[in-house]
């Protein structure tokens, strides 16, 4: 008998079906909710780690909740980078897979290679590790490879920064790696607001601020004239300063190297003391590292370039420079949240949410109109904002985290405005109407007519 005090052979089939169906899911959540989550975390760069290692260290102290594992590609294991997978290590974080899934090139058709050969080496690392979720940031070309691999092998995504928009090939591919996504942490209210406009599920967008910049906001009070004299000399002073960081423009390769030249050549004329960034390693960047080296600047005793600097340190040298210029978008969002001038290049961060401590350049076409950009701003200070982040980004992104059951669906759903109802049949419903009679009757054998509005037919009982 059972609670109703009806004999299991006194019920239909269907209302067994469901009542078995309603045991196993319960079974399964009990199971689901008594381990720990398996988190992974799939690094592919010194920029995007800068975003990620925050999440990490919220992680690894909610022992109790998460099981850590990180994967690290691209060019984190790449000598003329910087090899800064090294910085991970740093942090007292266990490296479970290091992919090299790099193919050299530094053109078009080397991106697309590499995009292929992370895809062949991914899926024997997910297998052996088999996590519930993996956190993805970005718009890389490595992290759609990321992305891809984990949708088609059934693992649920949590991605970072998805729904902001920004200039070249990246709008695209974080758009696409939002579509693969299950789960979505952004920066932004305008950001927010786009994943909506793109169909994503409101209940599992979470804004949250930008992960940095729970770090950054704490480290400009910091030791910062030792971080100074040791990669600007001993005889540079506050805000006397410039940092340089601009990437090559992947749709548009000629124009964005020739205007790293125009931009070599205006802080060559500017003539004060300048901190250069290697660009990264997207397509375009060889031919950015030929001009650095035709004009000198390696040997050229304003210029200081270097491949790679720590992210605390960084932010310190962001946070007190005369002025940032370039097309990074660490331009655009951490430096507002010192009140450094920036001057933005360029196309590569057209659509980005700026403070007014930005200043556009987007024909930057000759050496004087950069010149000209460096006077208006070099030296100023303007308000700090916070439009990317309140420095809390970390605790709402575990409790978000936390709240993942892996008893919901897999297959995630898209929230499409409505359009016409369908009149097709559904074989649940049915049977849910028909278990909901058995029972209600008690097994008697009265004959019922259901009728059907939808498609005019009759079932017997």
């Amino acid at each position: 008998m059972d609670s109703n005090g009806q004999s299991p052979r006194m019920r239909g089939p269907h209302a067994l079906y469901f009542e078995n169906l309603s045991r196993r899911k319960v079974a399964m959540e009990k199971d689901t909710n008594q381990r720990k989550l398996r988190v992974c975390v799939a690094t592919c760069n010194r920029a995007d780690y800068s975003k990620l290692a925050p999440i990490m260290f919220g992680i690894k102290a909610e022992s109790a909740y998460f099981e850590l594992s990180v994967v690290v590609i691209g060019s984190h294991l790449i000598d003329d980078y910087g090899n800064t997978y090294r910085m991970i290590e740093q942090d007292d974080f266990d490296i479970q897979a290091r992919l090299h899934t790099i193919v050299r090139g530094e053109d078009e058709a080397a991106m697309v290679e590499s995009v292929g050969l992370a895809l062949v080496k991914l899926p024997d690392v997910l297998n052996r590790l088999k996590p519930d979720i993996i956190i993805v940031h970005g718009d890389r070309f490595d992290a759609l490879a990321l992305a891809t691999s984990a949708a088609l092998m059934n693992i649920r995504i949590l991605h970072i920064e998805g729904g902001e928009v920004s200039g070249t090939i990246d709008d695209s591919i974080r758009h696409a790696i939002t579509k693969l996504s299950h789960y979505h942490v952004c920066c932004t209210r305008s950001a927010e607001q786009h994943l909506i406009a793109m169909c994503e599920d409101h209940d599992r967008i979470l804004l949250a601020g930008c992960p940095s910049y729970d770090k950054l906001l704490n480290v400009k009070n910091k030791d910062y004239m030792g971080v100074m004299k040791a990669w600007l000399g001993d005889d540079v002073k506050p805000e006397e300063y410039i940092v340089a960081l601009q990437h090559p423009v992947t749709t548009d390769i000629k124009h964005s190297v020739k205007m790293f030249e125009f931009t070599l050549d205006a802080l060559i004329s500017f003539n004060k003391r300048t901190l250069v960034l290697f660009p990264n390693i997207d397509a375009g960047s060889k031919e950015m590292v030929r001009v650095m080296r035709k004009k000198g600047v390696e040997h050229h005793p304003n210029f200081r370039a270097v491949k790679h600097v720590p992210f605390e340190q960084f932010i310190q040298l962001v946070a007190h420079a005369g002025c940032m210029i370039g097309n990074s978008s660490c331009g655009v969002r951490e430096a507002g949240a010192f009140g450094t001038p920036v001057i933005n290049l360029g196309t590569r961060q057209t659509g980005r949410e700026t403070g007014e401590n930005v200043l556009h350049v987007r024909d930057a076409d000759t050496e004087n109109k950069i010149i000209h950009a460096l006077q208006l701003q070099f030296g100023k200070r303007y308000p700090c904002s916070k439009i990317y982040g309140d420095g809390n980004s970390v605790p709402r992104i575990v409790k978000f985290l936390k709240s993942i059951s892996l008893s919901e669906p897999l297959q995630k759903k898209f929230c499409f405005p409505p359009v016409k109802e369908s009149i097709s049949q559904d074989i649940d419903h049915i049977l849910e109407t028909l278990s909901a009679l058995a029972v209600d009757l008690g097994g008697t054998n009265l004959r019922i007519a259901i009728v059907s509005m939808k498609v005019h037919s009759f079932i017997f009982m």
